[in-house]
C-alpha cells in the first residue's frame, strides 16, 4: 500500500510541475499528440507493462497502476453494490434498443460514480475490479440452447443482437466528443459457443456462415457502436486460434471494419494457443504470433511478460509491434481522462449518490416489466383478479429466491423475489400460502410432502415458479439437454393433478422443453433472470397492472433431438431462418392481454434505405405494447436460402382502440448475402420481399 501511495503522490507532483512542459500532460493538445509524446518517453519494458490486464504503476514517470477488466452485462459486478438489471437475454426480450441504451448509460454512470468515490481508483486495489474498462456486452450468437452462456447473450439472431449490442456499447461509452465514460469490450470474437471444450475448441465454419451469422453483431458494435475495445475468443476457427488469427483481428476487424481500438484476449487465451491448441511449441512463439496477429493486451498476466520479453530479445517481434499495441492501449487511457486534472471531464463529477438510486431502481423495474414474455394464456387465465381470490399457493424452486444469472453484482436495495412481489401486490386481503421447495422432498414420481399439497388443494390458484439457475447454465457449463429438471417436471405435474388452475412462471436464461406444460398448464410466463425488481414486475403482469409485451430472442425447440450436433456450426438447420421442423415457440413470439391488427403496408425505396410503413391498431381491451417485426427475403442468394431474416423492428405503445402509423427503415447495407464464389458481399438491386408481423411465424402483411 505504501508503494501505491508514493506512486500516486509522484503522479500528482508530475502533473502539477510538468503540465506546462510535458506534451502528454497538456490537455489542450490532441489525443494523438499526447499519446505519441508519452510513447516516446517509455522504455520497451515500460511499454510491455502496459500490455497486460493488470498493468503496474510506472514509478519513473509517476503514473499509477491500471487494472483492465470488470463486468457489466446487466449492472456493474464489483466492487461493492450496484443496480442489478435483468440478465442480458431478458434485456434482449424487450426488443427495445432505446431502453437498453438508457440502461447501459445508467450502468456506466454508476461505474464512474464508484470510480470517483474511490478517488479515481486510488482506493481500489483488487484485480478485475477497476471501473473504467468493462468486458461487456456478450454478442456471440446463441445458436444452440445447450450453450451454457446463452443467458449472457441477446439471442440467436445477428441483426437483433447487433442492434441491441450497439445500443449497449454507446450507452456504456457515453457521447462526449473528447472523453470516454468507460471502455466497452464486446466479446468473444468470434464463434465462442461451447463451454465443455472452450479452451481447445476448433470450430469448422465456412466463410459464408462467418460473414452472415457469426460476425455481423460484432461488426455492428464496431461500426455503429464505436466500441473502443474487443475481446478475442478462446476457440480456434478452421485450425487457427482466434487470439492468434491475423485474418480475424487485422483483415476483418481493422482493415474492413475500420476498428481503431485495442484487442484484449480472453483470460488465459494466449496460453491456450500454446498449451491447448498446440499451435506453437514455445511460449515465446505464442506471444509473438498473438501480438503480430493484432492482439494488443493480454488478460492473464502470463505471456505478455517474460515470453514476450524473450520474443523481443530473439527478434520475433520488434519495436514497431510493441509500439503499435502500446499506442492503442494508451489512446484508450487518454480518452478516459486518465492523465487529466483540469476538471474538464464531466464524468469525474458524477456523484456516488446515483448508485442504486430510486431512479435507477425504477429503471430496473421497467426493464423487468418489458422483458417478461407471456408464452401461453388459455381461456384468459391471466390476468388474475385479486378481488375474486381468497387464497393463492406460491410454490416452486425459484419462488422465494432472486436468481440473477452469471456475471451479476449485488443490489444496493433488498431484491424482490416473486413470492415477495405477489405478497406486496395482493396485500392482506388474499391469503398467500407458500410451500418452501425443500418441503417438496423427493418429488420424483409425484411423491410430494404435505405442505405443498395442502397449499395447492386449498387455494384458488397455484403459481408455480420453476426453472433453472447457475448450477445448470453458466460460463464453463453447458447443458446436455433442454429439459426442465426431472424433479420439477414431476412436481408441476403433481400440482396440476391437485389443482388445475395453475400458472407457471419460468425463471431461466435459455429455452426449455415445455411441451407437457404447454399442452396442460393454462398459463405460462417467462420471467428470465429478472434482476433486483423482478418479483414486483412478475406480480404486476400476473395481476394485470402491466400488459406483457416481451418477445423471444431465440427459438424454443421441442427437443435437442431436433437439433444438429452441438459442435456443428453450420446454420442450414438452425434458428428461425433455416430450421425445418416444428417448434414449441418461434423466434419473436410473445402474447399480450390485448390483440393487434396490421394493415396498409407501403414500401418506399430510397438511396440508402427501404422505408416500410404500416398501421397497427390495438383492437383488444387493454392498453399495451406491440413489437412489430419486419423480415425480408432477398431476390437472390447462393446456397441454402433463409426463409426470412429480421431486418427491422419497433416496439410501440397503443391505448385500446388506438391506431398508429409505424415506420421502420431498412438499411441497404443490411440487405446482402455472402458470395463464396466471389469472396465478397453481394447487394441485390431493388426491393426484397418484405414480411411484417408479430413474430417470425406470425406474418400479417407481405409485399
Amino acid at each position: 500500500m505504501r508503494r501505491i501511495q508514493l506512486v500516486v503522490i509522484s503522479f500528482a507532483m508530475a502533473l502539477s510541475v510538468n503540465a506546462q512542459t510535458l506534451p502528454y500532460l497538456d490537455e489542450s493538445r490532441s489525443i494523438e499528440e499526447r499519446v505519441e509524446d508519452l510513447l516516446s518517453r517509455l522504455t520497451v519494458d515500460e511499454k510491455i507493462d502496459l500490455m497486460r490486464a493488470t498493468s503496474p504503476a510506472n514509478e519513473r514517470l509517476g503514473f499509477p497502476k491500471y487494472y483492465h477488466g470488470n463486468e457489466a452485462l446487466h449492472g456493474v459486478v464489483r466492487p461493492g453494490k450496484f443496480t442489478v438489471f435483468p440478465q442480458a437475454i431478458g434485456l434482449a426480450s424487450t426488443w427495445n434498443p432505446t431502453l437498453l441504451n438508457t440502461i447501459s448509460t445508467t450502468i456506466s454512470d454508476e461505474a464512474r460514480a464508484r470510480w470517483n468515490e474511490l478517488e479515481r481508483g486510488k482506493k481500489q486495489t483488487n484485480q478485475f475490479s477497476d471501473l473504467l474498462t468493462f468486458w461487456s456486452p456478450t454478442v456471440n450468437m446463441a445458436r444452440d440452447p445447450r450453450w451454457g452462456r446463452t443467458p449472457e447473450t441477446y439471442g440467436e439472431d445477428p441483426f437483433l443482437t447487433g442492434e441491441m449490442g450497439a445500443a449497449f456499447v454507446k450507452g456504456l461509452q457515453g457521447d462526449h466528443p473528447r472523453y470516454l465514460k468507460v471502455v466497452s469490450t464486446p466479446k468473444h470474437f468470434t464463434a465462442n459457443n461451447e463451454e465443455h471444450n472452450r479452451f481447445e475448441c476448433d470450430a469448422k465454419i465456412s466463410e459464408r456462415w462467418l460473414r452472415e451469422y457469426y460476425l455481423p453483431a460484432f461488426e455492428a458494435c464496431i461500426r455503429r457502436g464505436h466500441a473502443e475495445s474487443i475481446m478475442s475468443a478462446y476457440n480456434a476457427i478452421n485450425g487457427i486460434p482466434c487470439t492468434a488469427n491475423p485474418w480475424l483481428l487485422n483483415k476483418v476487424l481493422r482493415d474492413e471494419w475500420g476498428f481503431k481500438g485495442y484487442v484484449v484476449s480472453d483470460c488465459g487465451a494466449v496460453g491456450n494457443v500454446w498449451e491447448d491448441h498446440h499451435f506453437t511449441k514455445r511460449t515465446e512463439t505464442a506471444a509473438a504470433l498473438c501480438l503480430k496477429a493484432g492482439l494488443d493486451l493480454e488478460c492473464g498476466d502470463n505471456f505478455y511478460i517474460e515470453p514476450l520479453h524473450e520474443a523481443y530479445k530473439m527478434g520475433m517481434v520488434d519495436d514497431s509491434d510493441i509500439d503499435r499495441a502500446a499506442r492503442r492501449i494508451l489512446t484508450a487511457r487518454m480518452k478516459l481522462g486518465f492523465f487529466d486534472t483540469s476538471g474538464n471531464n464531466p464524468y469525474d463529477k458524477i456523484s456516488p449518490s446515483v448508485i442504486g438510486s430510486e431512479k435507477h431502481r425504477q429503471l430496473a423495474l421497467e426493464a423487468a416489466r418489458e422483458a417478461i414474455v407471456l408464452l401461453k394464456n388459455a381461456n384468459r387465465t391471466l390476468p388474475l383478479n385479486k378481488s375474486k381470490l381468497k387464497s393463492i399457493a406460491v410454490v416452486g424452486l425459484n419462488a422465494a429466491t432472486c436468481e440473477f444469472g452469471d456475471y451479476s453484482g449485488q443490489p444496493m436495495t433488498e431484491p424482490v423475489s416473486i413470492l415477495q412481489g405477489i405478497k406486496d401486490y395482493v396485500g392482506d386481503k388474499v391469503n398467500v400460502r407458500y410451500a418452501p421447495w425443500e418441503s417438496a422432498g423427493d418429488s420424483i414420481g409425484g411423491n410430494i410432502t404435505a405442505e405443498a399439497k395442502e397449499a395447492a388443494r386449498n387455494s384458488d390458484v397455484v403459481i408455480a415458479v420453476m426453472g433453472i439457475n447457475r448450477s445448470i447454465e453458466r460460463e464453463g457449463k453447458d447443458r446436455s439437454d433442454i429439459n426442465l429438471p426431472a424433479d420439477q417436471k414431476e412436481f408441476i405435474k403433481a400440482m396440476y393433478k391437485i389443482n388445475k388452475n395453475v400458472v407457471l412462471v419460468i425463471v431461466a436464461g435459455s429455452s426449455l422443453d415445455l411441451r407437457w406444460e404447454n399442452e396442460n398448464i393454462p398459463a405460462i410466463v417467462n420471467a428470465w433472470y429478472p434482476g433486483q425488481e423482478g418479483g414486483t414486475a412478475v406480480a404486476e403482469v400476473l395481476f394485470g397492472k402491466y400488459n406483457p409485451a416481451g418477445r423471444l430472442p431465440l427459438t424454443y425447440y421441442n427437443s435437442v433431438e431436433d437439433l444438429p450436433a452441438f459442435d456443428d456450426y453450420d446454420l442450414s438447420n438452425r434458428t428461425y431462418k433455416y430450421f425445418k421442423g416444428g417448434v414449441l415457440y418461434p423466434f419473436g413470439y410473445g402474447l399480450s392481454y390485448s390483440q393487434f391488427k396490421y394493415s396498409n403496408l407501403i414500401i418506399n425505396e430510397k438511396e440508402n434505405t427501404i422505408d416500410v410503413e404500416f398501421d397497427v391498431k390495438n383492437i383488444g381491451r387493454y392498453d399495451g405494447d406491440e413489437v412489430a417485426q419486419v423480415y425480408v427475403q432477398l431476390s437472390e442468394y447462393e446456397g441454402v436460402v433463409p426463409e426470412k431474416e429480421l431486418r427491422g423492428f419497433k416496439r410501440v405503445h397503443l391505448k385500446k382502440g388506438e391506431k398508429q402509423r409505424v415506420s421502420v427503415s431498412l438499411r441497404r447495407e443490411d440487405l446482402r448475402y455472402w458470395s463464396e464464389s466471389k469472396s465478397k458481399f453481394i447487394y441485390p438491386a431493388g426491393v426484397p420481399k418484405v414480411m411484417v408481423g408479430a413474430s417470425s411465424a406470425d406474418i400479417r402483411l407481405i409485399k
